[in-house]
């Protein structure tokens, strides 16, 4: 057998080994027929979509880490093996461009994680609040699963149903993140420090129309939901009263304490939190297990 084959075969083996001990062991836990004691599928949490991707994201961050530090070092031993037969410079290349590959790979997943985690402490600091309303006789319910995207949360009440969507944004520096705290909203556009969008007022509406329509459907009368976005952290400053509903998540209470007309019957409460949990209630503890 070539020295090449034999050194790759080292490097290698390693790491695939362990990966089939690992695999071997949930095989053998899931044949063994043991489950955890909870047996009933739970209610998904704030940002229960995030918290896989993230999840996934640090498995490949990992593996590109292990790939990037024994790269190097596997190319070095093929070039003290093979020395004489091939061109320094062509080791060079490889090493040198494959190892940058490898660390460009690695940060971009990193930054992208970072993204991702900013977006799931919005939604799970928006869900605190929003559970408050609990108390006042609201049905809460997170990360509800639609097609090929999530509604970040719905609230369900005497007042109606909201569609929420939550964006999460980073402040400026932390001298200056009082004055770099505030978001304008003129009934179209919001205002931010350094820039201006709709995305978030648009989402929020597609997403809305979407619901209302699913809902109606499934319980056999009208159900129209209006939609609402939230910025936690963030200082809302309102300069038209038109427009989708922007708030930070301590102002929804009370938004909804403001109206005081009952748009929904308790029948109909029922009839919409039976609909919208046959959707949100499907976290099975047996894949943390």
């Amino acid at each position: 057998m070539p020295k090449v084959l034999i050194l790759i075969l080292v490097f290698f083996v390693g790491p695939v080994l362990m990966l089939g001990l690992l695999w071997l062991s949930k095989w053998r836990r899931k044949r063994s027929g043991k489950r955890p004691p909870f047996e009933d599928l739970l209610l998904r949490s704030p940002g229960e979509r995030l918290r896989g991707e993230i999840a996934d994201i640090s498995d490949d961050v990992a593996g590109y880490i292990m790939s990037a530090s024994a790269f190097p070092l596997l190319l070095y031993c093929v070039y003290v093996t093979e020395m004489g037969k091939v061109t320094p410079v062509l080791f060079w290349v490889i090493g040198v461009g494959f190892t940058a590959f490898l660390i460009w790979k690695m940060l971009s997943l990193t930054n992208h994680r970072r993204h991702l985690r900013l977006g799931l402490a919005g939604e799970m600091a928006t869900g605190e609040e929003l559970n408050r309303l609990m108390l006042d006789g609201y049905r809460v319910y997170h990360d509800f699963p639609a097609e090929r995207f999530n509604i970040d949360h719905i609230l369900v009440g005497p007042s109606g149903v909201f569609a929420v969507e939550t964006k999460a944004r980073s402040k400026g520096s932390r001298g200056h993140r009082k004055d770099k705290a505030k978001v304008t909203y003129d009934g179209e556009r919001l205002r931010f420090p350094s820039w201006v969008t709709t995305e978030p007022i648009d989402q929020a509406k597609a997403q809305a129309v979407w619901l209302s329509k699913w809902l109606s459907s499934a319980v056999g009368d009208p159900v129209r939901v209006p939609p609402m976005v939230t910025i936690p952290g963030w200082y809302i400053e309102r300069k038209s009263p038109n427009g989708v509903p922007v708030l930070n998540p301590k102002q929804v209470k009370a938004y909804l304490g403001a109206k005081k007309e009952e748009v929904l019957s308790q029948s109909m409460i029922k009839r919409i939190c039976h609909q919208l949990e046959q959707k949100c209630r499907d976290v099975d503890l047996w894949d943390w297990y």
